[in-house]
């Protein structure tokens, strides 16, 4: 649980892997499940060593998108993404499975396709690439409907653009490539849209360690992919942690390329594995190889039973809006596409200079219903004069779980 005053880092600290390349990616981060690949327990004493006959990953296709570290001025040499699949899921997947999934889910705004009908979603620190089978006007048209402008065009493209919170989409038959303030570091549509069309050096044709990680992940139904991953034997150059799907079982499988010279051996990765790198909760057999300069861990998962979720473990998606009026007591918070949500659910949370840490939910939609497209509500902040931002929020309660959907900078817009 989150101590009583404390606001976890999770959304942001999830950007700021994206951004750096760092471990703590907190995708399937509330306050009371806080799925961070390095604050997850280690694979407990009931876990034992075999060998498993894990099914192979699918073509790491999704690198067409990746664009190369050395075409962006004074950045960093990698960078870290993610890449999923999604598919509807009905509760008895693995809990980091389901936590990765809902923080990915919550960020996205909401495109008349539904997440669920997406066939490859790439997420990174520049822009998110949708890929899809659809018609561009069915995008197009929602984006319009929902507070987006039209924006020009770029290589093929539709562009729309919005300030409230800054964000941008490319769209065109197929595919549509967005970017958030909110949600992304280094927002760059166009050098996404550039590596797509190849008039951009990629990711893997530069940097060998991603180019060797990610052809041994290949694509996964989620793949965490990045530099410094927080490896428990701190010295991989690159890594990455996915999860894939058999009948009944699930598997993750963790993949480390280390430098020349620095390839531990299989007992030492079983040793570390098993005392320090935390896998999902309900991992049971795992196995360790060492390939030259490449290891692999797998662990296989029985799938629960189906389970209702809750919005927290399954958010909307959504298109919020915001905008603020000079007679009123707060900014008006817009829900201006996507998906219903219970209204009982839904709360907004002060963010102050003074207390940047605090979580004080206040309900919103107090008369309770449903909350869907068109329907607005004010935050009332005439007793918070110092705010400075404002979050909407899914909250099961006033005090210890929630998910932030949409955060607005009463200071500078989004």
């Amino acid at each position: 649980m989150v101590p009583e005053h404390g606001r976890p880092s999770n959304e942001r600290t999830r950007r700021g892997f994206l951004a750096t390349g760092g471990a703590a990616l907190a995708t399937g981060f509330t306050a009371s499940t806080a799925g961070c690949l390095s604050s997850l327990p280690p694979l407990g004493r009931e876990q034992s060593y075999g060998r498993l006959e894990v099914p192979p990953p699918d073509d790491p296709a999704y690198r067409r998108w990746l664009p190369a570290p050395s075409t962006f001025e004074g950045r960093e040499s990698n960078y870290a993404f993610v890449y999923r699949e999604p598919a509807p899921v009905d509760g008895g997947e693995p809990e980091e499975f389901l936590g990765r999934r809902a923080m990915s889910k919550s960020e996205l705004d909401y495109f008349g396709l539904g997440e669920s009908n997406y066939d490859r979603l790439l997420e990174t620190p520049f822009g998110v690439v949708v890929e899809a089978e659809f018609e561009a006007s069915t995008a197009t048209e929602t984006l319009a409907g929902s507070g987006y402008g039209a924006d020009g065009s770029y290589r093929g493209y539709d562009l729309f653009s919005r300030s409230d919170v800054p964000r941008r989409a490319a769209v065109r038959d197929g595919t549509i490539v967005w970017s958030s303030e909110r949600v992304h570091d280094r927002p760059d549509l166009e050098a996404l849209v550039d590596a797509g069309a190849g008039d951009r050096r990629r990711y893997h044709e530069e940097t060998e360690a991603f180019a060797r990680a990610s052809e041994a992940a290949g694509a996964n139904r989620m793949l965490i992919v990045g530099p410094d991953f927080g490896d428990p034997t701190d010295a991989a150059e690159m890594g990455a942690d996915a999860f894939r799907f058999d009948g009944d079982v699930a598997y993750q499988v963790v993949t480390l390329r280390f430098p020349e010279g620095r390839v531990p051996t299989v007992d030492r990765l079983e040793e570390v594995f098993r005392e320090e790198y935390g896998l999902t909760e309900e991992a049971e057999v795992f196995d360790v190889r060492v390939d030259g300069r490449l290891a692999t861990l797998e662990t296989r998962i029985p799938l629960g039973e189906p389970r209702d979720l809750t919005p927290i473990e399954d958010p909307p998606q959504v298109t919020w809006g915001a905008d603020v009026d000079a007679d009123s007591r707060g900014p008006t918070l817009r829900h201006e596409a996507g998906d219903p949500v219970d209204a009982w659910w839904l709360r907004f949370d002060v963010e102050t200079e003074a207390l940047p840490g605090k979580i004080d939910p206040v309900p919103l939609w107090t008369d309770g219903g449903r909350v869907e497209p068109g329907d607005s509500d004010t935050a009332d902040l005439s007793e918070h004069p110092d705010a400075t931002g404002v979050d909407v929020l899914l909250a099961r309660d006033e005090c210890c779980e929630f998910r932030v959907l949409f955060d607005y900078d009463l200071e500078g817009g989004g």
